[in-house]
């Protein structure tokens, strides 16, 4: 059933758009007038595997077989327009304008012709695809649907036929010392009997040899050592023989095992004077390995250096022990380039000397942000006052500065800074110049080691962490120290202080994948609270809770933080996962069990906070693609009496969250605030700058497109709120609830308090992205098209009573350029 709202927009565009669109079906249809005679247009293409075939993940193997194709239809700009008509129709002789060369080669792209010849080799190399995982029996041929003005829509038609199924494998080698470590390495081989023969399995079967092979010392074994796949499908019907074989040496060191021999290490790398011959001042030996420096002094400690090779001499080649030294050594984030050389001996030669050369980065290095804004926002009304719109325009300066080697340990100390003003241009009695300060700065020292305090260790000997998991922390992780303070000031409503300190860990596990830990913190945080403020916070009980002088304090564990980057597959979907969970007070609570008023004042703040970001994607092209983000959060006190800290609570609203409502401008729930409501009973979502929630949920959809040269475009829907976790008497309807039910409170009046799916707020836009590749520019245009509480027929609040409102009450009725709020940020909002 569509809503009434949304169906009174389908009725405006039905009004108002059928030229628009009759004109845009003229032009598709026309397009095929600039063909000559002969000629046809592509117009659609599909992959259609035979029904009956059994084939496993039919969508992914008709996509793969898609790809193979020999042509490719034209796509449309903006969705509709025929890109081939814009080429097409500026294609003459005289159209050699600007604007005519702008729709020809940025907008347009030339036709795609219908080819038989293509087609029949698009299906021979369908056919080869099929085969080659393991459908020896598949066949496919093209169908040309030809339509009326001079189109064809090509249809692929595969059948696979049966599959084989691998019946033995068989690996051999003439070495047998090759041979013999194949046997032993067979058994982890994903080519097992029984299993559906694909020959991709066989490449990377070969690569895992492979790589098995030299981190045995084969130091240069290769793939291409292998001779071609044998199958032999007569034996059995439906089944395969598979046998494996490494071809005769054709030189003698490539079956050679091979020693580590010499390890030297240039720092400060120049290849001038390597190719000068100059002698190296700096001459140095550490754990086995020679280091040379064209200083007499080291810039860098070979020890820290030492620590980062895994290479050691008189050892067994190890291909592993190679990647690892380049990994870490790439890692301390001091050299622009790592080389390895990889060079035998003269005088042994089953021995290779290696020679790494570091070429130094920059040792510091400043950077600088600058953000311009500008919004509307209300004062809290004061006595004898009332509430006042300020125009504001906003400042924000971020000045960074790095050293890369702050300490000759390849210690990274960042140090940054923030200073930001929203100033009103036109001051006043009751709204000053300055509306808000915010200043913050912070350190952070990394050192390129893991340094444990013994808890890692403690929980090593216990059996919680496993002894490979710790090896990788001692190999990757970074300790960090940081120090960090905040001041913000909000004109009316309030200031605090916030001053932190951390120790943990940065911990990168795999290319795509992070940790980030902090153990030991400590935050100090202070509130000071204007008068009109200190007002509502009398007559809100939980709000006041969570808005006071706290001290967040973790001895063992406060935060863990896990980063997953999502790579493409063939499709080009890819999925990334973010998620936090922070928690403070922890040991407050356990003492507190048996200390009697460890904290009489409450100062000691105890909560938990958890977040999971997940980020789906799905790239069409280059400059095509779909994004979507699942935020959900929620954060709990220890004790039912208290509140999570406001800073630490949750909010919707802003560019990068719920785009046509302002930062903590929504919620929580189905909660209005009675200030946010002007005379006129419209509201300003401006004002509320304290509407938070313990508990978030919100989804976002974009499509992203490219629109001409650097300029990006973007289309956008957002779904989401903030709630309570519990009942708050002071703020009616802000509870999240999986069902509606009637509240009928002593003292207040009833109301339906509705569940929260039908608390969530929509909005949608469009976006324009100037894409300048260091940085991207954003501008969004949003709207409200569903609200978090139901409205009347004038586009006012509802009355709050015990009325179940239908869902058509929360739904924009009627258009109001007002209603659009423009967003600007840098990058992409999610």
């Amino acid at each position: 059933m569509v809503p009434e709202g949304m169906g009174i927009l389908a009725e405006g565009l039905r009004r108002t758009a059928p030229a628009a669109l009759l004109a845009l079906v003229l032009m598709a249809c026309n397009v095929t007038k600039y063909l000559d005679e002969g000629q046809e247009l592509l117009a659609r293409q599909q992959v259609e595997l035979a029904k009956k075939s059994k084939v496993s993940n039919r969508s992914e193997v008709a996509y793969e077989l898609s790809t193979l194709t020999k042509q490719k239809p034209n796509g449309n700009f903006l969705f509709l327009f025929p890109r081939e008509h814009f080429y097409l129709a500026n294609n003459k002789a005289k159209d050699t304008t600007r604007i005519d060369r702008f729709l020809r080669n940025t907008i347009g792209q030339p036709p795609t012709l219908y080819s038989d010849s293509l087609s029949r080799r698009s299906a021979a190399l369908m056919t080869d695809f099929m085969r080659y995982r393991g459908y020896f029996n598949a066949t496919a041929y093209h169908e040309a649907d030809r339509r009326r003005n001079q189109r064809v829509n090509l249809i692929y038609h595969v059948d696979p036929g049966r599959r084989y199924l691998i019946d033995s494998v068989d690996y051999s080698s003439p070495a047998p010392a090759i041979d013999s470590l194949l046997q032993v390495l067979k058994t982890g081989s994903a080519l097992q009997p029984g299993a559906p023969l694909d020959l991709t399995a066989f490449d990377a079967e070969k690569a895992r040899l492979s790589t098995a092979l030299r981190n045995e010392g084969y130091a240069y074994f290769s793939t291409t050592y292998f001779d071609k796949l044998e199958i032999d499908t007569s034996q059995r019907q439906g089944y395969a023989d598979i046998y494996l074989t490494v071809l005769p040496p054709q030189e003698e060191q490539n079956y050679r095992k091979y020693r580590i021999g010499q390890i030297t290490v240039l720092t400060d790398y120049s290849p001038a004077r390597d190719a000068s011959g100059e002698a190296y001042p700096g001459d140095t030996l550490v754990e086995g390995i020679r280091f040379l420096s064209p200083l007499a002094t080291f810039r860098m400690r070979p020890d820290i250096l030492a620590d980062n090779i895994f290479l050691e001499t008189d050892s067994l080649y190890s291909r592993e022990a190679y990647e690892k030294t380049n990994l870490a050594l790439s890692g301390l984030g001091i050299y622009r380039f790592v080389r390895i050389n990889q060079l035998p001996d003269p005088l042994r030669p089953d021995v290779l000397n290696y020679q790494i050369q570091l070429s130094t980065d920059k040792r510091m290095a400043l950077g600088i942000d600058l953000d311009v804004n500008y919004t509307n926002r209300s004062q809290l009304p004061g006595n004898n006052t009332v509430t006042q719109n300020s125009n504001l325009i906003g400042l924000s300066l971020s000045p960074s500065f790095r050293n890369r080697n702050v300490f000759g340990g390849a210690e990274l100390l960042t140090v940054g800074l923030r200073g930001g003003v929203e100033i009103n241009p036109s001051p006043s009695n009751r709204a000053p110049f300055f509306n808000t300060v915010d200043l913050a700065a912070e350190t952070t020292l990394n050192l390129p080691r893991f340094k444990d305090f013994g808890l890692y260790g403690l929980g090593r000997s216990t059996g919680l962490i496993s002894d490979r998991f710790y090896q990788q922390l001692r190999e990757r992780a970074n300790t960090r120290y940081s120090l960090a303070y905040e001041y913000l000031f909000i004109s009316t409503f309030y200031a605090y202080n916030i001053a932190n300190a951390r120790l943990g860990y940065d911990f990168r596990r795999s290319p795509t994948t992070l940790y980030r830990i902090n153990h030991a913190a400590l935050d100090v945080l202070n509130f000071s609270v204007e008068q009109q403020f200190q007002d509502i916070l009398d007559n809100n009980q939980r709000l006041r809770l969570s808005i006071s002088d706290q001290y967040f304090v973790s001895l063992l564990f406060r935060s863990l933080e896990y980063s997953r980057t999502g790579r493409p597959d063939q499709r080009g979907r890819s999925i990334s996962l973010n998620a936090q969970f922070e928690l403070a007070g922890a040991e407050v609570f356990i003492a507190d069990q048996f200390i009697n008023d460890l904290d009489p004042n409450n100062q000691l703040a105890q909560f938990a906070v958890g977040l999971v970001d997940t980020r789906f994607k799905k790239q069409f092209s280059p400059l095509r693609s779909f994004a979507s983000r699942l935020l959900i959060g929620i954060g709990r006190p220890f004790s039912q009496d208290e509140e999570v800290p406001y800073v630490k609570q949750f909010f919707a609203g802003g560019a990068n969250s719920m785009r046509a409502w302002a930062p903590q401008g929504l919620g929580p729930g189905g909660y209005v605030d009675p200030l946010s409501i002007d005379n006129n009973g419209n509201i300003n979502n401006n004002l509320r700058l304290y509407q938070t929630g313990d508990l978030q949920l919100e989804v976002n959809f974009e499509y992203r497109f490219n629109l001409f040269s650097f300029v990006r475009g973007a289309v956008f829907t957002d779904i989401g709120n903030v709630w309570r976790v519990k009942e708050d008497p002071d703020r009616p309807g802000s509870q999240f609830l999986l069902r509606g039910r009637l509240r009928e409170d002593e003292g207040s009046t009833p109301f339906y308090h509705q569940p929260f799916y039908r608390q969530l707020a929509v909005d949608g836009g469009f976006g324009i992205r100037i894409d300048l590749s260091y940085f991207v520019f954003r501008l969004d245009l949003a709207l409200p098209l569903r609200y978090n509480y139901p409205r009347d027929d004038s586009g006012f609040q509802a009355v709050r009573d015990a009325t179940n409102y239908p869902e058509s009450a929360y739904w924009l009725r009627e258009f109001d350029l007002g209603e659009v709020r423009p967003q600007i940020g840098l990058g992409y909002p999610f």
